[in-house]
């Protein structure tokens, strides 16, 4: 189970620096669990960070063969959370997106079911 930050389930306020920088630790945090719990190594991942078209802000777990983002825009009541596979770090498309609900990654099951699928995606046995 995981605990769903407040950051992610309130507004978005791209002018509030403190609100930025809550959003910006809850995701790193996020991520970071989200690779150690599918089994990720340091060197199987990088984190990136950035600022898309109307200020929304965009963190991913980017491997050779997955991408999984949150994303939080100004006009959402609360972040989103996707992934689909890649074709290495440098590929930001991919496959097709496939959204996770943030209320069931924070049941047992539904995050259960969430690190059961990702390294299925990636072509990974767990």
């Amino acid at each position: 189970m995981m605990k769903i930050p407040k950051s992610f389930i309130q507004p978005h306020q791209p002018g509030n620096a403190a609100a930025c920088a809550t959003l910006k630790g809850d995701a790193s945090r996020i991520i970071r669990r989200l690779a150690s719990d599918i089994g990720l190594r340091q060197c199987d991942f990088t984190v990136r960070e950035r600022r898309h078209r109307r200020q929304t802000d965009l963190y991913a777990l980017h491997t050779d063969t997955l991408y999984v983002q949150i994303a939080h825009a100004p006009q959402q009541t609360a972040a989103r959370l996707c992934f689909r596979t890649c074709r290495g770090r440098g590929d930001h498309t991919g496959g097709r997106d496939n959204a996770v609900c943030l209320r069931s990654i924070g049941s047992p099951e539904g995050y259960a079911s969430l690190i059961a699928t990702l390294p299925a995606v990636a072509g990974r046995r767990s």
